[in-house]
């Protein structure tokens, strides 16, 4: 059973679409697939777009998998067929932002109709001034924890490794109770 797809009342038709630059074009269809995410909250396809908007398979899936690597939607197989799911934010964790050397890492929670999740997105400074989010992930937050905790694991056993090593000798080496940790064991 297909759903009914819902869709903005601002598509623009085959003649102004065609005048617009090649810029242009891209973004508005990225902006229009995330409208088209937004009206329908169980998802979407690419096959549900195509016959509803006639852009072209292989265009809707380029933009839309684009949206997904960039974590401003959430991507599900169902067998052969991809779903991609409108991700709202809930609230910007301005606060939480980190400013790097060459990215912005940008936090906000996010949900879903399956659940809530921590976003994080890189973006970067173009030429103009204006963000441009290069990638992002979406992080349950039932797994937030056990994320967070490998993240730190990198840094200290991984990253700062060979520093270590310099002062102690091997302590660098993850222990027994260290690859123990993802499954609730401890020594």
């Amino acid at each position: 059973m297909v759903l009914k797809l819902n869709l903005p009342e601002n598509i623009l038709s085959k003649e102004q679409y065609s005048a617009l630059s090649t810029y242009q074009k891209g973004e508005y269809i990225t902006n229009l697939l995330k409208q088209i995410l937004e009206l329908n909250p169980n998802g979407v396809t690419i096959s549900q777009i195509d016959k509803s908007i006639k852009l072209g398979h292989a265009t809707i899936w380029h933009h839309l998998e684009s949206l997904a690597d960039r974590a401003f939607c959430l991507k599900m197989e169902r067998g052969d067929t991809a779903v991609y799911n409108f991700s709202k934010v809930l609230n910007e964790l301005e606060d939480c932002n980190v400013q790097g050397k060459f990215y912005l890492y940008d936090f906000a929670i996010v949900e879903n109709i399956f659940g809530k999740f921590v976003r994080m997105q890189i973006k970067q400074e173009s030429q103009s001034g204006d963000l441009i989010t290069h990638s992002g992930v979406l992080m349950g937050t039932n797994s937030y924890d056990k994320v967070v905790d490998s993240i730190v694991k990198i840094r200290d056993v991984h990253l700062n490794a060979d520093k270590t090593k310099e002062f102690f000798g091997d302590v660098a080496k993850p222990s027994q109770k260290d690859s123990n940790l993802d499954e609730g064991k401890s020594e």
